[in-house]
């Protein structure tokens, strides 16, 4: 039945009691980075705790990846609620207000901090509704929406970051691309909502075989790929296997017929930088992704790995 134009009325004025209810509720505005420049850029740092020391190291309470970055770069001290102070920790690049390297500053509503070579965190105060919009922004930005894991475009900074970290300091970084064995074939024969399914357990199943600091990410489809910093050749095959066993395990209901449960096996490939090499991000895919295709060739359902090295001078 449809309302009257009195029944209408009201109904908006509700709704913006509702609305301004919420405005009046919101808590107040506390000290926050906004980062503007550099890898995570949207990202949202709550500066709610006394003391917060921020850098590379992964004992930070708040990790920056960019190598230009120390391992432990800067402090940033809460005195009063309005009262926030930087300190520089003796970093190697140092840290730049204005254009002039500090060693310690008072941060002002909308100071821009540099720290490093490239990450520019801007000081500001939101509320709660501000900060929950910026932190959703940086979520859409930066994650698949229906696996809930990285998407393309933060993979494709987070693997130069990550190779650049890796030849700095002199240790290998492993690439696992995988795709799912005939996943047309489910939504052909279960429908796309069992598809999403099917994508949405595997990257769970992922998920719990991969270390925290690994990068797990949809590539596109039914593809995926995950980081591992740190992992050589041996340890990238193993997590390979561990990746393929933990997906073949799942049984995942198909919503078309509640009686039966599909299950997918991934096909995988790995391809190892070592700690001695040095080689960019289009190089490590490539390899990555012609393992892919040879675990295809021989018969889907199986893992291929190889290390990489640069090209030779012609």
């Amino acid at each position: 039945m449809s309302r009257t134009p009195i029944e209408t009325y009201e109904t908006m004025q509700l709704d913006r009691s509702a609305v301004a209810k919420q405005i009046r509720s919101i808590t107040p505005k506390k000290a926050c980075f906004v980062v503007m420049a550099g890898m995570d850029v949207g990202r949202v740092i709550a500066l709610d705790e006394p003391v917060i020391t921020i850098g590379r190291d992964a004992q930070c309470a708040v990790v920056l990846q960019d190598d230009g970055v120390s391992r432990f770069h800067v402090e940033v001290r809460r005195e009063t609620a309005d009262s926030v102070i930087i300190r520089d920790l003796g970093s190697t690049n140092g840290t730049f207000i204005g254009g002039e390297r500090i060693a310690e500053a008072k941060l002002h509503d909308g100071t821009k901090v540099l720290i490093g070579r490239r990450t520019i965190l801007n000081f500001t105060f939101l509320d709660e509704l501000e900060y929950n919009f910026q932190q959703q922004m940086y979520e859409i930005s930066t994650r698949d929406g229906l696996t809930g894991v990285y998407n393309r475009r933060y993979f494709s900074q987070r693997i130069i970051t990550d190779l650049s970290f890796a030849r700095r300091h002199q240790i290998p970084c492993t690439l696992v691309i995988l795709d799912i064995d005939h996943f047309k074939k489910v939504n052909d024969t279960h429908g796309h909502r069992t598809g999403d399914q099917v994508l949405i357990a595997v990257t769970e199943a992922m998920g719990n075989v991969i270390r925290k600091e690994d990068i797990l990410a949809r590539y596109g489809g039914e593809e995926f790929v995950v980081i591992a910093q740190g992992t050589d050749l041996v340890n990238g095959k193993v997590l390979g296997k561990r990746i393929q066993l933990c997906v073949a395990e799942q049984r995942i209901p198909a919503l078309d017929d509640p009686n039966m449960v599909v299950k997918v096996t991934v096909s995988v490939g790995v391809a190892t930088v070592p700690s001695d090499a040095s080689v960019g991000a289009d190089v490590l895919i490539s390899a990555a992704d012609t393992n892919l295709y040879r675990a295809k060739s021989l018969g889907r359902n199986q893992v291929v790995t190889s290390p990489v090295f640069p090209m030779p001078d012609k």
